[in-house]
């Protein structure tokens, strides 16, 4: 007799609550965020919201050390004008912020996945990224609703986007980066791609890239919306 797996409606239900949760601030100007109150950590609904600058060209840009990277990075760090979203809050007031939610960190992974990424006989580099397991929307002026990364972005490997908090704290004066959201399996992000790996970044397994509706927008006032997500249990 075939039973219905419950958790299959997580995903679900967590869309509808998600949605629910931003209607009612939406009266807010930016959903109550701006340069001078750049986060908002709402325990109740178990979200974190950051005042970022949308910036696709910077993303997308030639003559970049690492294009189609990183998704979101403090304005102060040195992976800013590379970045998808620029953010007014640092990496490392994030990290707190996300602890604040209950979030755990995985801090597995170590400055050799990225020293290492041409080495094929180093491990370093197929690390996947671990921690609690986060949902991210993003929203800007003009967008009737919180927009999910894949209407975003496109992803030509089709793994797609399973985003965890992987902490990397200890790494920020090694790194200082800045970044906060990496869309691979990064020791110097505070959120990583647990889909990808550092080594599919260096042979090239996906290249992200802004799908063709929103690439030649202009730089704009942009709101990032965190939550933390169950991991699902596998099919039986």
């Amino acid at each position: 007799m075939f039973v219905q797996n419950p958790f299959r409606r997580l995903p679900v239900w967590i869309a509808i609550c998600f949605w629910a949760s931003a209607a009612s601030v939406r009266s807010q100007p930016y959903f109550g965020v701006d340069k001078k109150h750049p986060m908002r950590v709402d325990t109740t609904a178990g979200e974190v919201r950051l005042f970022a600058e949308f910036q696709p060209r910077a993303f997308s840009g030639r003559m970049k050390w690492t294009p189609r990277y990183h998704f979101v990075v403090w304005k102060k760090g040195r992976a800013a004008s590379e970045a998808l979203f620029k953010a007014f809050v640092s990496d490392r007031d994030f990290h707190a912020a996300l602890e604040q939610l209950g979030a755990k960190p995985g801090n597995n992974l170590t400055t050799a996945a990225w020293d290492e990424r041409n080495d094929p006989d180093s491990p370093a580099p197929d690390t996947r990224i671990e921690g609690t397991p986060v949902e991210i929307r993003v929203w800007w002026e003009g967008l009737a609703e919180p927009m999910a990364i894949d209407s975003l972005l496109m992803d030509p490997g089709g793994r797609g986007f399973d985003f965890r908090f992987g902490g990397n704290l200890a790494l920020i004066p090694e790194w200082k980066s800045g970044c906060i959201v990496c869309l691979y399996s990064c020791p110097g992000s505070k959120v990583g791609n647990h889909a990808y790996t550092v080594r599919d970044y260096a042979t090239g397994v996906t290249r992200f890239a802004v799908r063709p509706e929103f690439q030649k927008l202009k730089k704009r006032k942009a709101v990032i919306f965190f939550r933390l997500r169950p991991k699902l249990p596998p099919d039986e």
